[in-house]
């Protein structure tokens, strides 16, 4: 049961570490940091790389940290959040940036919808690690 989740974590922690690191263009994309300086800073997306690091160490002991797994999900949703405040405030410099860079366009209209999947995967992880901590006891 929930044997889906550990190989998960690595998944959320590659698509974080890669995925940034190939949108970036190893932390030298101006489009992607002119977008959105907020988020998408060199520090922002360093950042971004750290926590892929932080998935994958827990990528075996998740149920051990049903907590962890809870602050994963709320970082998400700040993720989440903020794309949304993207798309309602910058929707009209999408063609710009589409026109500069495609990947990057790509990135920018879909890793909202990418954190919303990772961040409910760590809310099911947290649930599922609850219930197991909960019949230990």
């Amino acid at each position: 049961m929930n044997r889906w989740v550990g190989p998960a974590f690595l998944a959320a922690g590659a698509v974080n570490i890669l995925g940034m690191l190939l949108i970036s263009r190893g932390f030298t994309n101006n489009v992607l940091a002119i977008a959105d300086p907020h988020v998408f800073s060199v520090f922002g997306q360093a950042l971004i790389v750290v926590w892929g690091m932080a998935y994958i160490s827990i990528a075996r002991s998740w149920r051990m940290v049903p907590w962890l797994c809870l602050v994963f999900f709320i970082e998400k949703m700040f993720y989440v959040g903020a794309w949304l405040v993207w798309w309602g405030n910058s929707a009209d410099q999408f063609a710009s940036i589409l026109e500069q860079d495609r990947m990057t366009a790509i990135f920018i209209a879909g890793y909202g919808v990418n954190d919303l999947a990772f961040g409910l995967l760590f809310l099911c992880a947290f649930v599922f690690a609850k219930r197991s901590s909960a019949s230990f006891k």
